[in-house]
Parts: structure tokens; sequence; C-alpha cells
């Protein structure tokens, strides 16, 4: 799963509940409701005016091994009124590879921590090393890898060594992104670290498309 922020600008200035009502499908098959939805209430923004309500949706990485699917959501009132307030909108979900080149041969690990349209919901992913066989599901969210010997597997690859990532979001959304670098078990303790990439505090971007 990973985590993506929806918004809702408030039109009508009684609304004591926004909720948002989201489902996904293959694409090019419709999305099912009544009642095979996912739902989650809308949190009021702090000092917004007009009056801004967001929601963090968590949905999955992959649809039936697909990494490409549609996103179908619509906002109504919460509580006890159903009224519905827009129509459905749909998205597609996109992945794309983030690659990482280390040329030096310190590195044992790179995750990447990544977010959709701002920081508001961050999420990991743990690179895995081009031509390192490991058993590690797609899914893996920056947990690590557990392996004492992780050291020793890593220098079985020649440099430079070429990690890959993945990031996932809607089509044309931007995603900002940076590197947690880590070198762990290595023969000389002192040697281990764990440090950032973050493009010189700017961080990295791209655009699903």
């Amino acid at each position: 799963m990973f985590q993506l922020t929806k918004i809702w600008v408030d039109q009508d200035p009684g609304l004591e509940t926004v909720e948002i009502r989201y489902t996904w499908s293959p694409l090019g098959e419709p999305a099912k409701w009544e009642g095979e939805e996912e739902a989650e209430i809308m949190s009021i923004v702090p000092n917004t005016s007009p009056q801004i309500r967001q929601a963090i949706l968590e949905i999955p990485r992959s649809l039936n091994g697909a990494e490409s699917y549609h996103l179908h959501y619509r906002f109504g009132g919460g509580g006890e009124h159903k009224k519905e307030l827009a129509q459905i909108f749909t998205e597609e979900i996109v992945a794309r590879e983030i690659p990482y080149v280390d040329n030096e041969g310190r590195i044992t690990e790179v995750r990447v921590l990544w977010s959709i349209n701002g920081w508001s919901a961050p999420n990991w992913t743990q690179a895995k090393l081009e031509g390192l066989n490991l058993q590690a599901g797609p899914d893996v969210e920056g947990e690590g890898i557990v392996d004492d010997a992780i050291y020793e597997l890593v220098q079985t690859v020649p440099l430079p060594r070429r990690y890959v990532g993945k990031v996932w979001g809607p089509r044309g959304a931007t995603i900002e992104y940076c590197y947690q670098l880590l070198r762990t078990n290595s023969p000389l303790p002192e040697d281990d670290f764990q440090t950032w990439d973050n493009n010189h505090t700017q961080n990295y971007r791209l655009v699903l498309e």
C-alpha cells in the first residue's frame, strides 16, 4: 500500500462533515460502489478560508499483479448525511522506477522516501540492487534488509552498483523524493553509517507520465 492525500474545498458553509469514498478497478473496468468502497472522514486544515479538508487514502501498489489501474473517488456528506456533493473522479495510478547509482561501493542499502504533491503523506520504498537476488517482496516499505551477511552479498555485485526503487501515484502528479543511504554489517563497525541524498536540501522531483 501507499498513501495519497485528497483535498476538498467547502462550497457550502453549513457542512458539518465531509467524507471521501473511494475504490479501485483494473483498467477498462467500471468502479464498484454500493458498499464495496472505502471511506474516510476528511479533516479540516486549520486557518483555511474557504475551508479546506483533506484525507489520506491508502491504496495498493498493484492490483491483480498490474501496477497500473484506476482509482475512483467521490465526496459526500459524512455521518447521517449521504447527499452526493460532486461527481465521480477517476485517475490512472501508474508506477515509475527511481534509480540510484553507487560508484564508490560504500553503500549496502538504499531506501526512497517519497510523497505525492507535497509531504502530507510520505511513503517508503526499499530499493533493490540489480544483480543481487534477494527474496524481498515488492511492497517492502523501508524496513530494511534483515541479513547479517548483507555486506558480503553486496560485494559480489561489481561497480557501479545500480539500486532501483519505485514510486506510485496518479498519472500527471508530481513526486518529490530523496534517498536514505546506509552501510551496515561492514567488517569495521565504525565504518557503518546512515546518511541522506536530498539534492542539496532541494529534494528530487518527477512528473508521473
